[in-house]
Parts: structure tokens; C-alpha cells; sequence
């Protein structure tokens, strides 16, 4: 208020108080001077905190699939036993090999998948990957064993341990080649988690899907990121939070699974016809679709996402592929990837 009484009232903002701490600031360096005291400009300098770390709002295209562990062997020297690995005209198939334990996921499974996957990375020739498995079940989730291990970790170890899982995931889901996954069997556990990383799935009409880890008292959280992105929140919660054991059919009708059929001998027609519509696709247009997905999946439409999707058409746009598939348009031929046909192993 102005004057005792005056009624009168004026605003302070933040601003004026600044300049009222740097005139009294500059007022007593003044006096300072005078005293034979002469204070430098930088004087605070040692008194300000500079912080250390940069603090970065990442998206989902800024994370960079990486493999959770190292690679020992790849297609041209090959020595896993529970898993085989073969590559073809640009088709490769990765197939679960442990049947006597219904393909149950123990650190050798593990490695020999990341392996795989490592390599087909950097396979550009390679355009469809098929992931299968032998025996009556294509996967029954986790390796009992590795359970009892669980256990007796310390907190540290363990969330690295299931940290490490998601990332092999996610690896998968990240490959750059069109994944079809095969279910001949039922998959529990960690199996879902498998299928829901691959882009397509065809299952025989008799297998079955369970999370059963509420029932044992635990929370199945390692395959909660991939198969929420593939069937979202609402199924995601009726899969892991009931333990409910879904049919085929019901599978198809969330998401999780894409078409079923009578018997695994059906799987080859699956795959050819897969192969025949996909070499007709340019590898790296397609490759780049694939990721441009599950880049935006969920995400909310704003500023960066549309400048994220417009920064990847200018980048196709004017790729080898996209130059030279307009000339076969205007010559009225097949492109050049048209012309290397994906031939299915089996």
C-alpha cells in the first residue's frame, strides 16, 4: 500500500525483485571499492551448481535395440544343440530344439536365440524370419530351474536378470525382417512373451495360452512390455492378471494370435504365401514401416512424433530403393528386390 490508510495496492512481480537484489548487489560492490577492495565479475563462479547430468526426454525411437548377451557363434559356425539356426534365400528360421523339456527357456535356449537374432541384424539379404519349435509344445515359458536361481538372487542381480530378459524381447521385436511365429503347441509364460514379439502368428486350432505366474504367487512382469504393445492394456490385464487358459480362437480374438489353422502341416502354405507377398516389398521400405509401428504405437499425437514420421518419409523418399522403384512404376517392370523371390526351406 502506498501511505498509511490510502487503500491503494501496487503488484511486485519476481522480475522487480531481481532488480532490486542487483542494484543492492551493485551498491555494495560500490562500497567495497572503496575500501581498497576490488571484487572480480566472477566472483559467485564457485558458488553456482552446475549440475552433471543431462537430464534427455527420450522417445521410443531413441532406444537402440541392443543384444543382453555376447555372441559366440552365428549360421556359418553354428553349435547350439537346443536351438537350430538356418538361413536361406532370403528366409531364415529359428527353431526351439528341446522338446524333452517342452521347450523350456534355460540360459543355453537363451543364448542360442540371441545368437540368432545378433546375426540377423545385420542380415540385409535375409527378409522373413520364421520362429518354431519341435515337440508338442512351442514353449513352456521359463526353465523351472532358473526359478530355484531366482530365488536365492539378491534384489540386484534379480532385476538385472529380468531386465536382461525384457531387452531379449525386445530385440526380437525390434528385428528388421518381417517375423512369422509358428505355434505347432500351447505356449505359457515367457512363450507368450515370444509370439507377442513376432509381427505375425498362425497356431494349430488345438493349442492353448496361459500366464499362470499370479497362481504361483508372482507377477509375470518380464513379458508384460511386449504383450501389452501386442494385445494393449485391457487383454493385457485379462492375460496376466487372471491366468486365464485361452483358447486359439479367443487368443485370435485379442491380438495375440493371427490366424489358426487345422494342422502344422498347414504351416508351409502359411509361409509361402507370407514369402510371395513379401518379395514383392522393398527390404528396406519395409524394414523401415516395420519399426515406424512400433515407434508410434501408443504414442500421443504431438509435435515430435509428427516431425519424427515426416523425418522418416523424407529420409525413404529419396533412397535407392524408392528412386529406382519409381523407375520400374514409370518402365512398367518388376522392381529389383521383385526379382530375388523369398524361397520358403520347408
Amino acid at each position: 500500500r502506498v501511505g498509511p490508510g490510502a487503500g491503494m495496492a501496487i503488484s511486485v512481480t519476481s522480475t522487480d525483485w531481481l532488480e532490486v537484489e542487483r542494484q543492492l548487489e551493485q551498491k555494495e560492490l560500490e562500497l567495497l571499492k572503496k575500501h581498497g577492495v576490488d571484487v572480480p565479475a566472477s566472483h559467485l563462479e564457485g558458488y553456482k551448481y552446475t549440475p552433471q547430468t543431462r537430464v534427455v526426454d527420450k522417445q521410443s525411437w531413441d532406444v537402440v535395440p541392443v543384444p543382453a548377451r555376447t555372441f559366440r557363434c552365428g549360421s556359418y559356425n553354428w553349435t547350439h544343440k537346443v536351438v537350430n539356426f538356418e538361413v536361406g534365400e532370403g528366409i531364415a528360421y529359428i527353431t526351439l530344439n528341446r522338446p524333452q523339456a517342452n521347450n523350456a527357456l534355460n540360459e543355453e535356449v537363451l543364448q542360442g536365440l540371441s545368437d540368432a537374432c545378433t546375426e540377423l541384424h545385420t542380415r540385409q539379404d535375409v527378409r522373413v524370419v520364421v520362429l518354431r519349435a519341435e515337440g508338442k509344445m512351442f514353449c513352456a515359458g521359463g526353465d523351472p530351474r532358473s526359478f530355484q536361481e531366482a530365488a536365492s538372487m539378491s534384489e540386484p542381480d534379480s532385476r538385472k536378470s529380468a531386465v536382461g530378459l525384457m531387452k531379449f524381447l525386445y530385440y526380437i521385436q525390434c528385428l528388421p525382417q518381417f517375423t512369422v511365429g509358428l505355434a505347432q503347441g500351447s505356449a505359457m509364460g515367457t512363450g507368450l512373451g515370444l509370439l507377442a514379439a513376432c509381427d505375425i502368428v498362425c497356431t494349430v486350432s488345438n493349442a492353448r495360452f496361459l500366464a499362470s505366474e499370479v497362481k504361483l504367487g508372482t507377477c509375470p512382469a518380464t513379458v508384460a512390455p511386449v504383450l501389452t504393445s501386442k494385445v494393449g492394456p485391457a487383454f493385457a490385464k485379462r492375460i496376466l492378471c487372471t491366468g486365464e487358459n485361452l483358447t486359439a480362437t479367443t487368443a485370435k480374438e485379442m491380438g495375440l494370435i493371427t490366424d489358426i489353422v487345422d494342422d502344422e502341416l498347414d504351416f508351409s502354405k502359411y509361409v509361402e504365401v507370407i514369402c510371395e507377398k513379401i518379395t514383392l516389398c522393398a527390404p528396406l521400405a519395409s524394414a523401415r514401416s516395420k519399426r515406424l509401428v512400433q515407434n508410434v504405437s501408443g504414442q500421443p499425437l504431438s509435435l515430435q512424433l509428427m516431425t519424427y514420421t515426416g523425418s522418416q518419409l523424407a529420409d525413404v523418399r529419396i533412397s535407392d530403393e524408392a528412386v529406382k522403384g519409381m523407375v520400374a512404376v514409370q518402365a512398367k517392370t518388376k522392381p529389383f528386390w521383385a526379382e530375388n523371390a523369398v524361397r520358403p526351406l520347408y
